[in-house]
């Protein structure tokens, strides 16, 4: 009979029967009891070794797998912000966030307006380190009087708080989100007056916003609020840049400053903006001029602003506009959608409250696959010929843009929405660089032979009722101001560049469903696509499946400045996350990425299991070679 008793001098507890006369001792069992251990031995041991192994693979891919702790930091408003003296005195970031760290450098961008004269002007305070002073001393700028002033924020971390010198923060009317709820990389001081007053002056004649050029492609140059170009956070960050010292202190990038600064190893610091990624990037390669206005640090050089942006695209952005949904991650609170916090964020850059029967998240999603994929693929000629904003992410612009719109496709939930998958399928190398796109539906035109068509046959385009919201806001957000003596350059001129009209793409007109049946995409010539070169700033673009290589880009904007007076243009570092607005959403297959590390649990789960059923196997091989031992005595 079996017997447990108690081994009170090894302190452990014996299954083995007692022994009794006839039976043998342990060390008389047959040889089949030593084979059936060495069978255990053989087989469960190496199989629980595997079992360990798979269980510290898949630990190892649960940590990869985590996602990187946010990067929330704050930054100190100066005293008195909306004034001369205020713009000039640095916003302090505080720790562990630091100004010359590309991943949490804070930026800040001002636009004054001048209701006597319409006249519009930009300026770029500068954010230090706190406890830091600033390389050079911020220029103070001339405002005009009673000019309007507006400040937003952007930030290459998550998270910016502001935080008050004094009640700088109510001073400057700013906003940073609702309640306890935050934007995220986005906020804004005084943005609705400033809006405000444009549109008085508008109205009254005294300010002209420029028309948008005919792009390469035969159709009006995007902007801000086009579905071409926006992502699942819109008309976010700013396109301020500064000088950054190798001792970490940084300048305002302004014609002087880099002059002073040439031979100190300063670079230039660039925040991860859709606007900047409008200017800088798309414009040039579509052929287009970005609004500009006089940069009051940078003795009046013509500067972009994301103020300006926004008015431009509220005059002449024909339909489908693109405005901020409540989908938007930055509008959300929490998880859940906030029509209160979606409109706040719209009053910072100057779109009208949302209309909810019409404007759904589902609405946004229909126009973002209609309207952004053709365009995308409408320029690929022209894209894919300029530099990736992000050699990180995408070996060019075209690439860039359509990985883009892949990931804001997801994180907009338009697959469930639409019942309409992902039209965007992309391909990436070893480094998890994307590397080619292709798209489920061809673009409704093709640019034409000659790039721009003939300027007669493109009548020009008229600012319409319809075409643009109007902006509703209280008599109060428009501030009297008198003239001033000296008023700043009017902004840029209206340019006389006809265009063709655009098709209007009404509200009622059903989503176009993408048939990847019927027409499948061309396979991607993985044989003629070369070698990812060092990712640098000065790199040409890369040829992407056509076996054409492009000729290298000319450096234009502050990159071409900066070499002209010898200071660094943004390196690769400088450029990670740059109007990504954290769209890395669809990772490739690589190691670190979503998919490596699905790879390393799979294998790890395998393993697990099969040094489960190993060591089960061995055990019950055991017991049956030795089922004597356990059988009750007769």
């Amino acid at each position: 009979m079996l017997v447990r008793r108690n081994d009170k001098e090894h302190g452990v507890f014996d299954n083995r029967p007692a022994r009794t006369p006839g039976h043998r001792s342990p060390r008389d069992e047959p040889s089949g009891r030593r084979r059936a251990w060495r069978s255990l031995l053989a087989l469960g041991l190496p199989a629980f070794a595997a079992a360990l192994g798979g269980t510290a693979l898949t630990a190892q891919a649960a940590i990869a797998g985590q996602d990187a702790p946010e990067v929330t930091c704050r930054v100190i408003v100066p005293a008195d912000p909306l004034s001369a003296k205020g713009l000039a005195t640095p916003y302090r970031l505080e720790a562990p966030c630091h100004e010359a760290d590309a991943g949490s450098a804070a930026f800040v961008q001002a636009t004054i307006v001048d209701p006597a004269t319409g006249a519009v002007s930009v300026y770029d305070p500068l954010v230090v380190d706190d406890g830091t002073r600033a390389a050079v001393a911020p220029t103070v700028p001339e405002l005009p009087a009673g000019g309007v002033v507006g400040l937003w924020f952007g930030f290459n971390g998550d998270n910016l708080r502001l935080a008050g010198d004094g009640g700088s923060l109510a001073d400057g009317h700013c906003v940073n989100g609702a309640q306890q709820s935050i934007f995220g990389q986005f906020a804004y001081c005084n943005a609705p007056a400033v809006f405000a007053a444009a549109d008085a002056a508008i109205a009254a004649g005294r300010l002209t916003v420029p028309a948008l050029d005919t792009a390469a492609d035969g159709r009006p140059c995007p902007t801000t609020r086009d579905f071409g170009l926006v992502d699942m956070d819109q008309s976010d960050n700013v396109t301020t840049t500064y000088l950054v010292l190798a001792d970490g202190r940084t300048a305002q990038n302004t014609a002087a400053n880099r002059a002073a600064l040439a031979g100190r190893q300063a670079r230039i610091e660039v925040n991860g903006s859709d606007n900047g990624l409008l200017d800088a990037h798309v414009f040039p390669a579509l052929g287009c001029t970005p609004f500009r206005a006089p940069d009051l640090a940078d003795a009046g050089a013509p500067a972009t602003a994301l103020a300006l942006n926004e008015l431009q695209a509220a005059a002449h952005q024909q339909a489908p506009v693109a405005l901020v949904p409540t989908s938007d991650p930055m509008t959300k609170v929490g998880d859940r959608p906030s029509v209160a916090k979606t409109n706040l964020y719209r009053a910072g850059v100057g779109q009208p409250p949302i209309d909810q029967a019409a404007e759904t998240p589902a609405a946004y999603c229909a126009s973002l696959l209609r309207v952004g994929a053709d365009r995308i693929q409408l320029d690929r000629s022209l894209t894919v010929r300029a530099a990736s904003p992000d050699p990180q992410a995408a070996n060019s612009l075209f690439t860039f843009l359509a990985q883009r719109f892949s990931g804001a496709y997801d994180a907009l939930g338009c697959p469930a929405l639409l019942r309409i998958g992902n039209p965007v399928k992309v391909t990436t190398d070893a480094n998890g660089v994307v590397t080619g796109a292709r798209f489920a539906a061809p673009p409704t035109s093709s640019p034409s032979a000659g790039g721009r068509p003939p300027a007669s046959a493109s009548p020009s385009v008229t600012r319409s009722a319809s075409a643009s919201p109007s902006v509703t806001r209280s008599a109060s957000a428009s501030p009297a101001g008198s003239a001033s003596s000296k008023s700043p350059a009017v902004a840029q001129p209206v340019r006389t560049t006809t265009q063709p009209p655009r098709p209007v793409n009404t509200t009622t007109q059903p989503p176009r469903p993408v048939n990847t049946t019927t027409q499948p995409p061309q396979p991607v010539r993985a044989t003629t696509q070369p070698a990812r070169p060092v990712n640098t700033t000065t790199q040409s673009s890369h040829p992407l499946q056509t076996g054409y290589a492009a000729p290298p880009m000319q450096p234009s904007g502050p990159a071409a400045a900066a070499g002209a007076a010898g200071v660094s243009p943004p390196s690769a570092a400088d450029l990670r996350g740059l109007a990504v607005d954290a769209m890395r959403l669809k990772a490739p297959t690589a190691p670190g990425s979503p998919g490596g590390r699905s790879l390393t649990t799979t294998m790890g789960a395998v393993l697990l299991g099969g040094g489960g059923v190993g060591t089960v196997v061995a055990i019950v091989r055991a017991a049956r070679r030795n089922r004597w031992r356990y059988a009750p005595e007769i």
